[in-house]
């Protein structure tokens, strides 16, 4: 990854001052949160709001082997608002955009260029739970988001046909010759 002059120079320096921010395109907003307290403004124009540490994020990883990690965020000590998403309609949520990020800071915790995306995934699964404890209740949302390869197991020439193509567009020759691609060569031939 390339990074800018300023923050090679912060990545050089003894201490690295970086926080993770996630995204969520909802339906009908967006939604960002970082693991901070207070609310954050970055470089381009967008709002933060903290979640004081109560936000864990797993499966941020390279994928190995062509493998597609699930994406896995848990908010726990949420509003009521952001909770009832989980426990609203699926079409507020299902296959909508969730980007991982990373901020860069300064010495006094000032934003240091933009922030950089770090992984994409389409959420899938929202749950939503509630416990009490002594002081009232705590509301924790878990998402789950697939990266846009976990499909890749698809069978062999689902959507890369000659057939399946004319059926979508008729008349487009892009697939006419996959089945010639797909035939094995002998060589040398004897």
């Amino acid at each position: 990854m390339d990074f800018s002059q300023t923050i090679e120079a912060q990545i050089a320096s003894r201490v690295v001052r970086k926080s993770r921010l996630l995204e969520l395109l909802f339906a009908s907003a967006r939604i960002g949160l970082w693991n901070g307290y207070g609310r954050l403004r970055t470089q381009d124009g967008k709002i933060w709001l903290g979640v004081g540490g109560a936000g864990r994020i797993n499966g941020v990883a390279q994928s190995i082997k062509g493998s597609a990690p699930e994406l896995k965020f848990t908010l726990s000590g949420v509003d009521e608002t952001f909770a009832s998403k989980a426990k609203g309609e699926a079409g507020e949520y299902y296959d909508r955009a969730a980007i991982v990020y990373d901020q860069f800071f300064d010495e006094n915790w000032q934003c240091l260029d933009l922030p950089y995306a770090t992984s994409f995934g389409l959420m899938r699964k929202l749950t939503s739970s509630r416990s009490s404890d002594g002081d009232g209740f705590t509301r924790t949302v878990s998402i789950s988001a697939e990266t846009p390869f976990a499909g890749k197991k698809r069978a062999r020439f689902s959507y890369m046909t000659d057939r399946d193509q004319q059926l979508r567009h008729p008349g487009d020759l892009f697939a006419s010759d996959v089945a010639g691609i797909e035939r094995p060569y002998t060589f040398p031939d004897f």
